[in-house]
């Protein structure tokens, strides 16, 4: 195919400039993912700067007021909330953490903060952890890596061409109409092919973290690979083109988040809502059954009476 390709280009008189005009894009291409990589990564990295900023204000405020024993005065009390609304625009928190503050803004009690205490230390430490490495000097294979991966772009760009171009010529060559399976055939490889491609792209360019990014990773290879089914020949076509659109409909039920009910964070049940008290300890006398209840009051002001 590309030495039939070589040999057309060759014998055209303008083969020197269309050959350079497509280096010259090829470059190009790879120059701007290049240049959206860095931007990408500078903004990413400004996005940990601010998290941690608006983060350690909350941590420290939880830190304290477990050093108290958990008990503080009302003004205290208004930082606390100040920082907790603030983590809210803390754009790197996971989802789950972000559900908790906002738990522990509509209904405080000690047993909330404690957890959302835990769990705020715990992604602070790997953002922390995240953003010293970004600082630190770049090892070998990364920086390999770096070089690479722009060039996804220009790669996914030439061999869409290169499938798109190779189906037409195949197909003028043929002049086959599409009225039997057969003919049918060459349309569901460069559909499989072009999934394969997209997938691949992903695979390279687009790199994440978590259980959630580590699925998607393994279904885009698998998809891809489902591609060396038609190194047996163009029979196997519509049998890679159903395992690939199989493999694609699951990616929806693995890799779809639940709802907020169905994903408790860690040591949160149904019955907390229901059972919860004010975060700050109540130094109330008990009252008698007939008594209208008294609305709880925290330690700082239960010690003026």
């Amino acid at each position: 195919m590309f030495q039939r390709w070589l040999d057309n280009l060759s014998s055209h008189p303008d083969a020197t400039y269309i050959l350079l005009g497509v280096i010259a894009l090829l470059l190009a291409v790879y120059l701007w993912s290049a240049t959206e990589i860095r931007r990408s990564h500078a903004r990413r990295m400004q996005r940990l700067r601010d998290t941690l900023y608006i983060s350690t204000g909350l941590l420290g405020r939880l830190t304290i007021w477990e050093q108290r024993k958990k008990e503080t005065n009302d003004q205290e009390h208004h930082e606390l909330l100040k920082a907790m609304q603030a983590c809210k625009t803390a754009s790197c928190l996971s989802p789950q953490l972000q559900d908790q503050i906002r738990d522990c803004v509509k209904n405080e009690d000690t047993a909330r903060l404690t957890l959302m205490h835990k769990a705020l230390e715990r992604e602070c430490t790997a953002l922390s952890d995240e953003l010293s490495r970004s600082n630190n000097s770049v090892h070998w294979g990364r920086a390999i890596w770096t070089i690479l991966r722009p060039a996804a772009e220009p790669v996914a760009l030439a061999a869409t061409a290169i499938l798109i171009g190779n189906f037409f010529y195949t197909q003028r060559i043929a002049g086959t109409s599409i009225n039997t399976w057969n003919s049918l055939l060459p349309w569901i490889q460069a559909i499989s092919l072009m999934l394969t491609i997209l997938y691949g792209y992903l695979l390279w360019a687009s790199p994440k973290r978590g259980t959630s990014g580590t699925l998607v990773k393994w279904l885009s290879l698998l998809i891809a690979l489902c591609s060396l089914l038609h190194l047996i020949g163009l029979a196997a076509a519509p049998y890679a083109l159903a395992l690939q659109l199989i493999l694609f409909a699951s990616g929806f039920g693995l890799t779809g988040s639940r709802s907020r009910s169905e994903r408790p964070y860690a040591g949160h049940t149904e019955t907390d809502d229901s059972a919860s008290n004010i975060a700050m300890p109540v130094h109330e006398p008990v009252e008698e059954d007939t008594a209208p209840p008294a609305p709880p009051r925290r330690s700082g002001s239960a010690s003026d009476k």
